[in-house]
């Protein structure tokens, strides 16, 4: 069932190249599975993506004609019933950082052609077709097909030569699988009852039942948060197990992973909760922030703006400001505003206003 009435769009699919869809992707070297699901299970991984996403889809959005600031379109301010614009615009962050590819179908459009609402779709319901006479693209969704003016496409990395974008999950697909393994390993490592915390030794042989009551008794004695010392007699002793060489090699490797897969979105390390080998400074969290509104968010924010901007009438832009990412902090602007006050081209009352004073 179509999600808006419309007219069905007719394609000859002869004439079409192979369908492109996400299922395509192949499978990574270390067997385990890449999908959205499980690439999210990854804390790094979520974090980044959530950070771009709920950052740019917190953004007001604003219309302009030549340059002239227009009332904000309803599309542009509750783009469907059921969802509120920051729900949509972060849910087409995540799709195009994940799949390189987001996709919303245009709907009830006003009597001049243009839309008024967009639904975000899930991408594998998806698939991008390119005539080979025309090279016209075609978007099929079901038993439906789409043409270019139905369908918000807004790609990620673009290789030369292709119609749809690349993602982290099929770009980057060894190292997420790598980072996964590592996760559900370490999981399996660390999970209560895998490892026990130590083992209580004897010179005597003990029974099973023995054993099995010596057992019961030191977890009823010691267990839980008990940390009064504990008193040992008849030959016993307790060893707790250390980590070994392989389990420290592997939460380094963990380490290491985290800080790839925050460089991959372009996030500081310390927004990751990555760690990170430099130290940690006012001036550098500062400077690591503006770094980050400059190559982490505003290239997304560029490309939502094209692709919304697509929905509006010829001459109309959307535009996404991230101004307030890019104030200095309040030392810069104070030395600035004193600058300023003392060479006579900005009042005290004037930077009061600009502060909100």
């Amino acid at each position: 069932m179509a999600l808006f009435a419309r007219k069905r769009v007719q394609t000859r699919d002869p004439d079409l190249f192979p369908p492109w869809s996400p299922s395509l992707i192949p499978s990574n070297l270390t067997g385990v599975s890449v999908t959205d699901q499980t690439a999210l299970g990854i804390v790094t991984l979520w974090r980044c993506v959530d950070l771009i996403s709920s950052t740019i889809g917190s953004l007001s959005v604003h219309a302009y004609r030549d340059a002239e600031r227009i009332d904000t379109p309803q599309i542009l301010m509750r783009p469907n019933p059921t969802e509120n614009r920051i729900d949509t615009w972060s849910a087409l962050i995540t799709s195009a950082l994940l799949r390189g590819n987001a996709y919303a179908l245009m709907g009830d459009f006003d009597r001049f052609g243009h839309p008024r609402q967009l639904v975000v779709l899930d991408p594998d319901a998806v698939q991008v077709q390119v005539s080979s006479d025309t090279g016209a693209i075609t978007y099929r969704v079901g038993e439906e097909s789409y043409t270019r003016f139905e369908m918000l496409h807004m790609r990620g990395f673009m290789r030369p030569g292709h119609v749809v974008g690349s993602g982290v999950l099929d770009s980057h697909r060894h190292a997420l699988g790598l980072a996964i393994a590592e996760h559900e390993w370490t999981e399996r490592i660390f999970s209560e009852g895998s490892i026990p915390s130590g083992v209580i030794t004897t010179d005597v042989d003990l029974s099973p039942e023995a054993a099995t009551e010596l057992k019961k008794a030191w977890v009823q004695s010691h267990g839980g948060r008990d940390r009064t010392p504990a008193v040992l007699s008849g030959g016993l002793a307790y060893k707790p197990i250390q980590l070994s060489n392989s389990d420290l090699e592997l939460l380094e490797a963990r380490k290491w992973s985290a800080t790839q897969i925050a460089a991959l979105f372009g996030v500081p390390a310390h927004l990751a909760g990555a760690p990170s080998s430099d130290s940690l400074t006012y001036s550098t969290v500062a400077e690591d922030s503006r770094a980050f509104v400059r190559f982490g968010l505003r290239p997304w924010v560029h490309r939502l703006e094209a692709a919304l901007s697509s929905t509006l009438p010829r001459g109309q832009s959307a535009s996404i400001s991230v101004a307030d990412f890019m104030q200095p902090d309040m030392l810069t602007r104070y030395q600035a505003a004193q600058i300023a006050i003392e060479a006579g081209f900005k009042t005290v009352d004037e930077v009061r206003n600009e502060e909100g004073l």
